[in-house]
């Protein structure tokens, strides 16, 4: 016989991270998301700052020029992001999941894009998103420089809804349920309520002290939690948009990602990548801008003006030979590419180190 669950307890969130503007320390503000944050509890495999990935070993420059953001964790398995933030540039990271997950999220200000290895979503206004992943599923998230992002979002484990909170199959929506039993993706959106949104809009409008702050976010984020899933399993099929991707086109999706890498003098072309590993074209594009944050172009020309630059820090190899290499037939064209993608000339990279 099912135990009943015990009441949800109105208390302190478990833990809390604050992220201000210009964050000198964001490599470990992202590693400490991973212990409460569901959606990136497998861990940060990539940070792209501008156009350049960044190391470990290398500090993440400001990407905020004002605001801040706060990740609570309301129980384990269960967190709410909340941000307020202007963002300076562009920037992405790519995060994996650790256990079968499920994200919501409204967005009142900046629309950040996400990619699966299938497709692109973005944060409809006053709407509300969803993303159900599979464990070790691998996600992009994609922010725009020079744009206010307000939003707040709620993470949290399937093992959260089934046995802390003791949900079952019949209280899940079937768009939830299904992906995780078949290892599938899905992303999607649906009508926020009015009171989703009024309940949203409180995570920005508390002026509590710490402690009591920490008990309003609490119990707004278990009730917004349950108003959001009210709305998603009552919304008409035709508000909600979704899409899916599968096992198999993740695995054929990764291994292109690793060719271009591995190749990265050789040219690629949609049509030629669709005939080898048996994919539309569709689902190559969406899929790849999904898993890697940019198109399939873009991705070619990241790696080639990272092996560029390398080879011009690193050797004394004359710029025809470097452009050779990065797979460019004419040292004129890589010159241009170069100076587009680091805004400097080969020559000034090379003088200057």
């Amino acid at each position: 016989m099912k135990s009943c669950p015990s009441e949800p307890r109105i208390a302190e969130v478990s833990a809390r991270i604050y992220i201000s503007a210009s964050e000198p320390r964001l490599w470990d503000k992202l590693e400490q998301m991973t212990l409460i944050d569901p959606s990136v509890g497998g861990g940060i495999d990539e940070v792209i700052q501008g156009r350049r990935p960044i190391p470990r070993s290398e500090p993440i420059g400001p990407i905020s020029r004002s605001g801040y953001e706060e990740i609570y964790e309301i129980d384990p398995g269960f967190c709410a992001h909340v941000a307020d933030t202007f963002i300076d540039q562009d920037w992405r990271l790519t995060i994996r999941s650790r256990e079968n997950n499920l994200r919501f999220r409204i967005a009142f200000s900046g629309e950040a894009a996400y990619f699966d290895r299938k497709h692109r979503l973005s944060d409809e206004y006053l709407g509300c998103s969803y993303i159900v992943r599979p464990a070790g599923d691998s996600l992009t998230a994609s922010f725009t420089g020079g744009v206010r992002y307000r939003y707040c979002s709620l993470n949290l484990t399937q093992a959260y809804l089934v046995d802390f909170l003791g949900l079952g199959s019949d209280e899940l929506p079937p768009v939830l349920t299904s992906p995780w039993e078949r290892r599938e993706t899905v992303m999607g959106h649906f009508a926020a309520s009015k009171t989703a949104l009024a309940l949203a809009n409180r995570f920005f409008r508390a002026r509590s002290s710490s402690a009591w702050r920490d008990v309003e976010v609490r119990s707004n984020a278990l009730e917004l939690l349950r108003v959001l899933f009210e709305d998603w399993r009552t919304a008409s099929p035709h508000s909600r948009a979704s899409m899916r991707i599968t096992l198999p086109e993740r695995e054929k999706l990764f291994r292109i990602r690793d060719l271009i890498k591995a190749n990265p003098g050789r040219t690629y072309t949609l049509p030629a990548l669709c005939a080898q590993f048996r994919l539309s074209r569709k689902k190559l594009h969406y899929g790849f801008k999904r898993m890697c944050g940019v198109s399939v172009h873009e991705f070619q020309t990241e790696v080639r003006m990272q092996l560029a630059l390398d080879l011009l820090q690193t050797t004394s190899l004359p710029v025809a030979q470097v452009s050779e290499k990065a797979g460019f037939s004419e040292p004129t064209n890589f010159t241009a590419a170069f100076r587009k993608h680091f805004a400097v000339l080969p020559s000034q990279v090379r003088t200057t180190t």
